[in-house]
C-alpha cells in the first residue's frame, strides 16, 4: 500500500510540475535567458532580415535563425530566433534591444521550453515603468479573461548582455489548449499583423480584402478556410432583423468582450481595436463561438495629445456614433442592455482592482524585482532616472508620433496618479449616463501623529491595512519646504520619521499617498 501511495504521489508531483508555462510565467523571480548563435554578425542579419520582410512580406518572408537556448538552468539545442515587432522594433534608434521572438519548436518537431513552443520577448518601448503589459494583462487574468502571461528575464546573445525583457506569452495552439483543452484548440486563430487597420467591417464574401486589410490565419493556414469568419462579420454588419442579439450571442462571446473594453478604457489603451483597429486575435472556437483575446498592451497608461484634428482618440468611456467604422462597438452599443453591463465592468473594476491598493503592491514588487537588472542595461530605452520615478512622478520623456496617421504626443503621469485619475474621469463619465458609481471621498483626511509635540521623532499612523505608498513633506509657518522623503512603502501600525535636524517650531506634515490621497497634520518641534 505504501508503495503505491508513493508511486501515485510521484506521477502527482510530476503532472503539477509539467503545467504549461508554470516555470517560464513564474513573475516572482528574475530570469536569465542565454542564446548562443554561430551568426558572426548575428545583429546585423537580423536587422537585415527585419527591413526586408517589412518592406515585402510576400518576398521576404519572416525569417528564423538557429541558435541554443539556456533558460536559467535548461539548455535547448536547434531552436530559432529572429526581430520582431512594428514600433518597438522602428523606434529603437541605437543598440541591439530588439523585440524577439523564440522557437523552440523550429527546427525539432515539439521541441518544447516548460511546454511552450514560442515566447516572446519585449524591450518596453513607450513604456517607463517598464509595467505596461504585465498590469494590463494582470488585470485582465485576474477578471477571468483568456489574456497571455508575463515574466521578466535578462538576455544575453553571445556572452553580450542585451538587457532587461519582459517574456509575453505566444498566443497560438499551445496556449488554446491550455486554455480550452487539447479538443478544444484546432479551431481558426485570426491575429491583426503589425501597423493594420482592422475595423471587422464588411469586405466581401472572399477572404482577400480581409487579408489586405492586415488580418492573418495563423493556425489551419494550409486549410484556408475563411467561412466562420466572414459569417461572423457578415452577421455585425448586415443583419438587421429582430434576431440578431440571439445570433450574436451564439456567434461571439460578447460578455468577455466588454470585460475586456473596460479594462482597455481604464488603462487607456488606445492601440487596440477601439482605437487604431490592432492588436487582437479572434478565435473561432469549435462550438462555433468566436472568443476575443487581447494582445499587445504596451501602449497603455499613457497620457496622449492630438496634434491634429481627429476623432480616433476622443476619451469617452461609452463609444458614441463615430465609432460607426467600428461595427463591433456599433452594433453592441445599440443594445441597452449591454451597455449596462459594460457599466457595471466599469464600476466593479473601480471599486475592485483597477486601484493602487490592489494593484500597488505588485508594482513595487516588479520594480524592486528588476531595478538591478535594469540599472545596468546599456542598451535601455528609456533612462533608469524615468525608471526610478515612474510610478509616482511625470516623465518627461515624451515620444511624438508626428509621422504617424494619427499624429500624437504621449507622455507618462506615473502609475499610479494616472490609476487614480482614471478613476475619477471613468466615475465622473458614468454618472453622465446616470448611473451611480461614486469613489470614496477620502482625498484630504487629518493625519494622526504622535507624540505631539515631538523632540526628535514622530509616529504617523497608517491609514490603510494592506498597500500604501506614500512621500512625506514638512513645512515652516512660512510655507518653506524643510524636509521631504521619497516615496516609500509604509508597513506596520506606524510609520517613523526623524525630526532631529529641525529647528523648534510649529510646522505642516503632508503625506502624499499613490492613489492621490493627502494627510496633513500640525506638528509642533520643541
Amino acid at each position: 500500500m505504501k508503495q503505491i501511495l508513493l508511486l501515485l504521489t510521484f506521477f502527482f508531483c510530476l503532472n503539477a510540475q509539467s503545467q504549461t508555462g508554470d516555470l517560464v510565467f513564474n513573475d516572482t523571480v528574475l530570469h536569465n535567458l542565454v542564446i548562443e548563435t554561430d551568426l558572426v554578425n548575428w545583429f546585423d542579419t537580423l536587422e537585415q532580415d527585419f527591413d526586408q520582410s517589412m518592406s515585402n512580406p510576400d518576398l521576404y518572408p519572416e525569417r528564423y535563425h538557429k541558435c541554443k537556448v539556456t533558460w536559467d538552468s535548461i539548455t535547448l539545442g536547434e531552436c530559432g530566433f529572429r526581430e520582431k515587432g512594428n514600433a518597438s522594433n522602428l523606434f529603437v534608434q541605437f543598440g541591439k534591444k530588439k523585440p524577439f521572438k523564440i522557437a523552440f519548436d523550429k527546427y525539432i518537431e515539439e521541441q518544447e521550453l516548460d511546454g511552450l513552443g514560442k515566447i516572446n520577448l519585449n524591450n518596453f518601448t513607450n513604456d517607463p515603468s517598464l509595467l505596461h503589459d504585465a498590469l494590463s494583462f494582470k488585470l485582465m487574468r485576474d477578471a477571468g479573461i483568456l489574456a497571455p502571461r508575463t515574466s521578466y528575464t535578462k538576455l544575453w546573445i553571445n556572452n553580450e548582455y542585451i538587457g532587461l525583457y519582459i517574456v509575453i506569452e505566444n498566443v497560438d495552439k499551445t496556449f488554446l489548449k491550455f486554455a480550452f483543452g487539447s479538443s478544444q484548440n484546432d479551431g481558426n486563430l485570426y491575429k491583426t499583423d503589425r501597423g493594420a487597420s482592422v475595423f471587422l467591417e464588411w469586405l466581401g464574401a472572399e477572404s482577400t480584402g480581409y487579408k489586405a486589410s492586415g488580418l492573418k490565419l495563423t493556425t489551419n493556414e494550409s486549410t484556408d478556410n475563411w467561412t466562420g469568419f466572414i459569417n461572423f462579420v457578415d452577421l455585425i454588419n448586415n443583419n438587421n432583423n429582430s434576431d440578431f442579439k440571439q445570433l450574436f450571442e451564439t456567434g461571439f462571446d460578447v460578455h468577455t468582450y466588454l470585460k475586456v473594453l473596460a479594462i482597455e478604457k481604464c488603462v487607456k489603451s488606445w492601440d487596440s481595436y477601439w482605437g487604431g483597429g490592432n492588436n487582437f486575435y479572434l478565435y473561432e472556437h469549435p462550438d462555433g463561438k468566436m472568443r476575443w483575446i487581447p494582445w499587445d498592451m504596451n501602449e497603455t497608461f499613457q497620457d496622449i495629445k492630438l496634434l491634429e484634428g481627429t476623432s480616433l482618440l476622443n476619451g469617452y468611456l461609452v463609444p458614441t456614433p463615430q465609432f460607426d467604422e467600428r461595427p463591433l462597438l456599433k452594433r453592441i452599443f445599440e443594445i441597452e442592455e449591454y451597455k449596462t453591463e459594460y457599466l457595471n465592468n466599469v464600476c466593479d473594476l473601480l471599486q475592485t482592482k483597477f486601484s493602487a491598493e490592489y494593484l500597488g503592491k505588485y508594482c513595487v514588487d516588479m520594480h524592486n524585482l528588476i531595478d538591478a537588472a535594469y540599472k545596468s542595461d546599456v542598451y535601455k530605452y528609456n533612462t533608469y532616472e524615468a525608471f526610478q520615478g515612474s510610478l509616482t512622478e511625470r516623465n518627461e520623456d515624451v515620444v511624438s508620433l508626428t509621422h504617424s496617421a494619427y499624429v500624437l504626443r504621449i507622455d507618462y503621469p506615473g502609475i499610479f496618479p494616472f490609476i487614480q485619475t482614471q478613476r475619477e474621469w471613468a466615475s465622473e463619465q458614468m454618472n453622465a449616463w446616470k448611473f451611480d458609481c461614486s469613489l470614496e471621498d477620502n482625498t484630504i483626511y487629518n493625519l494622526s501623529v504622535y507624540p505631539n509635540p515631538s523632540s526628535g521623532l514622530v509616529n504617523v499612523k497608517n491609514e490603510l491595512n494592506t498597500f500604501e505608498y506614500a512621500q512625506f513633506r514638512l513645512y515652516d509657518y512660512t510655507g518653506k519646504l524643510v524636509l521631504v522623503t521619497g516615496y516609500q512603502m509604509l508597513e506596520g501600525e506606524y510609520h517613523t520619521l526623524s525630526l532631529k535636524e529641525i529647528p523648534a517650531g510649529i510646522y505642516l506634515l503632508t503625506k502624499q499617498s499613490a492613489d492621490g490621497r493627502l494627510g496633513r497634520a500640525k506638528v509642533v518641534v520643541k
